[in-house]
């Protein structure tokens, strides 16, 4: 027997099937899990709406102060809880914990803070401005806030992080410490924001615009003095190379040893460069030496260091300028050459 086509076995199908009576029988109904046109819920809130960028406004030094602003409530208690609460101490596993929260508020407190910085000075560089950045969030700093406002002793943690003024001490380290209130504080963060998409990310920006204002009040008070205008002179690298370089002669900016030496207000490590010429009779001398938190403003601040020692600089720039005259007159006695040359009956 034959194989039959694809249409006569649907025909087949369709005239054995069982026909239902759409006046005797109901319709059949959709299980509600197999209906994927809703995605269930996220445990840690619905994602913020995209805020305007002018929730991000600069510092001003006549806004910062001494004291600590309210904390922002989390308008939803069940993330409040969750991020308080360490993974370990759930009473249902299926329960969110701190660590979700911790991501995100980890992600928000980046993008407030670079937001905040770049309102602020906005000629900084990059590097400058992520060492900046860093000294806001670090766990350092954000330990100290979950102190003040007491999130340690509302955490449900496990008893060897210490949390709370636990009595019989705790096996964990200050540094483990430290991290454990730094991520507990971004969770805080991340609640308030997710509890609230539409105000959340406002209100976090404001509280921690608040928070952050005393520690970065220096570099404030120097954009506002003016500071900003010195980004638009001349840089030191480019003064000394105009005062003394020439064809032959070149600056050399080398790293030097640091010896561990760190920032006291960042406590980050810090760069030492120094700056040495080669030429007008010298071979590797040092003019100067600079320390910062990036390389490349420690070399600026050891051209400005060279630049200091006017009398050593003094002798090279005229020796520039001794070469530049004879250069001048050489250039004169060819330019007359070719002209007589090029005069008839010469």
């Amino acid at each position: 027997m034959g194989k039959r086509s694809r249409n006569e076995s649907a025909d087949s199908a369709r005239s054995t099937a069982p026909v239902a009576n759409p006046a005797t029988e109901p319709a059949p109904k959709r299980s509600k899990k197999s209906d994927t046109s809703k995605e269930e819920p996220s445990p840690v809130g619905p994602p913020p709406r995209i805020p305007p960028w002018n929730v991000f406004t600069k510092w001003t030094s006549s806004a910062i102060t001494r004291t600590y602003p309210p904390i922002p409530p989390v308008l939803d208690p069940a993330l409040e809880t969750a991020a308080l609460t360490h993974s370990g101490m759930r009473k249902d596993p299926s329960d969110p914990s701190y660590e979700q929260l911790e991501w995100l508020g980890d992600v928000y407190l980046e993008l407030i803070a670079t937001e905040l910085i770049a309102a602020t000075f906005p000629t900084l560089e990059p590097g400058r401005a992520s060492q900046y950045r860093e000294m806001l969030v670090r766990n350092a700093t954000l330990s100290q806030f979950s102190l003040h406002y007491g999130l340690d002793r509302r955490a449900n943690f496990p008893a060897e992080f210490g949390l709370g003024g636990r009595l019989n001490g705790t096996s964990a380290s200050d540094k483990q410490r430290a991290k454990v209130l730094g991520d507990i504080f971004e969770a805080y963060v991340g609640a308030i924001v997710r509890s609230d998409p539409d105000n959340g990310m406002r209100r976090a920006a404001d509280w921690m615009k608040a928070l952050w204002g005393p520690l970065l009040e220096k570099q404030i008070r120097e954009v506002e003095g003016g500071g900003s205008v010195k980004d638009m002179k001349i840089s030191p690298k480019t003064q000394l190379e105009q005062m003394i370089v020439a064809p032959g002669v070149r600056i050399e900016y080398r790293d030097l040893p640091s010896n561990g030496k760190k920032d006291r207000d960042t406590n980050q490590q810090l760069f030492f460069v120094g700056c040495f010429l080669h030429g007008w009779g010298e071979e590797g001398l040092q003019l100067g030496y600079g320390q910062a938190l990036g390389k490349k403003e420690a070399g600026q601040k050891a051209a400005a260091r060279a630049l200091e020692n006017k009398k050593l600089i003094k002798k090279f720039a005229d020796k520039k300028q001794a070469y530049m005259a004879a250069k001048a007159v050489v250039q004169e006695q060819q330019q007359q050459q070719q002209q007589d040359a090029s005069q008839p009956g010469t």
